[in-house]
């Protein structure tokens, strides 16, 4: 039965394929991949291309949930073994009393973790509501805004002198990196460019403070993901069955495309580069800005 169902499915998307609607959905995958890890915003660039290139993504909102969905998925395999361990500790250290001992960094870690989330957790339920009413007449201008606003930042952190050894996060290191990651909910502004900017501003080693942003990611995706999702349920809009297809290799690109960006993201932050990505997040950001402007 299941069988007859794929092929049926399989059958009826073939006949309605448009390979450029795949080359955009794909595209729009790569985007986000890429943009969701480098400091230069990947909810700035999905805008700002849809708007260059006049694209017009049906069923927008599961959509956004899969293209996160693939960056989380990306996440996850990476830092698999090293959320096994926190949450194992953790686990270990409320009910196993006489080992809280040897399980203690790992508790407090995953706790800083968990409550730096707390401020982007607060900022989508107040902010998040008042931004989607302006984005559909503004986004691309509140993301050229925000690419402005992350071009500066960036720039900034790459005058100072980085640390590499520091390894350690204060509690108010979290307050800062958690304040960081709320900023980052405007359009246009890069999370992983605040949350890291605002570590290594505090002294903190360059992996530890990747590390960390990407974990907080992690977190506070999971739980934007479900909140969309539920969103999404309560929605009665339906697709055509070739939108699924081109939604599955969108997810599959953008999985690869966050993958890459990982990689390239630790040799950037340590060879200094960054300023390169200020240049870019201004240019953009302009772009931004003047596309808003025709556009009037």
């Amino acid at each position: 039965m299941w069988l007859f169902l794929f092929t049926h499915i399989m059958g009826v998307a073939c006949l309605n394929f448009d390979f450029l609607a795949l080359i955009k959905y794909i595209f729009l995958g790569v985007v986000q991949g890429i943009t969701e890890v480098l400091p230069v915003s990947s909810s700035g660039h999905v805008e700002l291309i849809k708007n260059l290139l006049n694209l017009d993504v049906e069923g927008e909102v599961l959509f956004l949930i899969l293209l996160n969905t693939g960056s989380l998925a990306t996440f996850l395999i990476i830092y698999w073994r090293k959320l096994f361990t926190l949450i194992k500790s953790f686990v270990i250290y409320i009910f196993k009393p006489s080992k809280r001992y040897e399980n203690y960094d790992n508790t407090v870690y995953l706790l800083k973790v968990l409550i730096a989330c707390i401020p982007a957790g607060i900022a989508g339920i107040i902010i998040k509501p008042i931004l989607e009413n302006f984005m559909g007449d503004y986004g691309v201008l509140l993301a050229g805004v925000g690419l402005l606003v992350t071009a500066t930042v960036i720039y900034w952190i790459s005058t100072i002198r980085l640390s590499r050894k520091n390894t350690d996060i204060s509690w108010t290191d979290t307050i800062f990196i958690g304040l960081a990651q709320a900023v980052a909910i405007f359009p246009g502004i890069s999370r992983s460019g605040m949350t890291t900017s605002a570590a290594l501003k505090r002294g903190v080693g360059i992996k530890s403070a990747l590390d960390f942003s990407f974990l907080m990611y992690i977190f506070i995706s999971l739980a934007a993901t479900f909140l969309l999702a539920f969103d999404l349920s309560e929605s009665t809009g339906v697709m055509e069955n070739i939108q699924y297809l081109y939604y599955f290799f969108a997810f599959i690109f953008t999985m690869f495309a966050t993958y890459i960006a990982y990689r390239l993201i630790f040799n950037i932050f340590r060879t200094g580069k960054l300023r390169y990505f200020s240049y870019y997040c201004f240019a953009a950001g302009i772009l931004s800005v003047l596309l808003y402007v025709v556009q009037i």
